[in-house]
């Protein structure tokens, strides 16, 4: 019988971990980076992972390298997949279990080429991990639940994420060049989202902005993704009274500003996640998905959810007026409904 493949990495062992995609899956895959240091101190640890998600990696103490993948001309994607022969990992995990990240696998030439046996792409691997018997649940649960298998033994998994001293700087600067001193109470909302048929309405979001200091007593801090700078424009062309403060930042001092807030108001995203990993209660706006599964997880978040008839959808289901940025399950949250949610995460006088 095998032994445990965490009994036959070698002490020193080059450690490639590949997870792409988005930005929330790789705040919860940052949940095992601990873990499997502390099983392999003398490890060489690798994560790679897509430049949105390169912020959330880069200064986690556990991480030796954050490798960046970039889509792009054919030698160009050539020269990495070369460099990643070079590199002369022992093992690669596949934590992304689509085509790219099953390839880059394969091609890694690791010895123990590690992902889930029920992947499509399995027969890319070597090493073929049925986890199914730990019954995963949440997006989180998935990946721990690989390592897991691997050997490797957990505490109390969490996300973790950190950032660099020189973006909190950057951070503070940027807040006191919007106004916002270390002592000013404020909340965040970040309206943007990539999809446009899973927009809360743009009025209902200034409506809310406006809101802030006459019912919370707080200043309101509007702020977006990138390339979402267009939504936030609408939201504040629909503000009536006083406009509320509006930042964009890199990820990193995003991050820090918004540890420093009293809860944010966001769409199903990688920033929901974000926050509510950094601790940051959240109000989630759900309506396209179902948060069931994708729900943030920290204690004092909040799911708003109308769970109408056609919610969850998909292409087929969806109506045009979605695509238009007015779906009817985001169109029935009402301000008030979040502004009451809100009203229960402020600190007592």
């Amino acid at each position: 019988m095998n032994l445990p493949l965490a009994e036959r990495i070698p002490p020193k062992a080059r450690i490639l971990l590949i997870k792409l995609r988005s930005i929330g899956d790789v705040i919860y895959n940052t949940s095992v980076y601990s873990s499997l240091k502390k099983r392999f101190p003398d490890a060489h640890l690798t994560v790679l992972v897509e430049p949105a998600s390169l912020d959330i990696v880069r200064s986690h103490p556990a991480v030796d390298e954050a490798l960046c993948f970039e889509k792009g001309a054919f030698l160009k994607e050539a020269r990495f997949y070369l460099n990643l022969i070079r590199k002369r990992y022992d093992v690669a995990i596949d934590m992304h279990e689509g085509t790219r990240g099953a390839v880059m696998c394969f091609v890694s030439q690791a010895k123990y080429r590690v992902g889930n046996k029920f992947a499509k792409r399995s027969f890319l691997y070597n090493e073929k991990v049925d986890f199914s018997d730990l019954k995963p649940h949440y997006p989180m649960d998935y990946q721990v639940a690989l390592i897991k298998k691997m050997g490797v033994e957990f505490d109390k998994p969490l996300p973790e994420i950190h950032f660099d001293d020189a973006s909190r700087l950057r951070a503070e600067q940027l807040l006191a060049s919007k106004g916002i001193g270390r002592e000013d109470a404020y909340g965040i909302i970040h309206c943007g989202t990539r999809k446009k048929y899973d927009q809360w309405q743009y009025k209902k979001f200034a409506q809310l902005a406006e809101a802030f200091p006459r019912r919370l007593g707080i200043k309101a801090l509007l702020t977006c993704g990138p390339g979402e700078e267009d939504q936030a424009e609408e939201v504040l062309k629909n503000i009536q009274g006083t406009a509320p403060v509006f930042l964009t930042a890199p990820l990193q001092e995003l991050g820090w500003i918004t540890r420093s807030a009293l809860f944010a108001v966001c769409h199903n995203g990688g920033y929901m996640h974000l926050a509510s990993a950094l601790g940051v209660p959240v109000v989630a706006l759900f309506g396209v998905v179902n948060p069931r599964i994708w729900k943030p997880l920290g204690e004092r978040d909040i799911v708003i959810y109308k769970e109408i008839e056609c919610s969850p959808c998909n292409s087929k289901t969806r109506k045009p007026e979605c695509y238009e940025g007015d779906a009817e399950c985001k169109r029935q949250i009402e301000v008030d409904d979040v502004l009451s949610a809100l009203e229960t995460l402020l600190p007592e006088k």
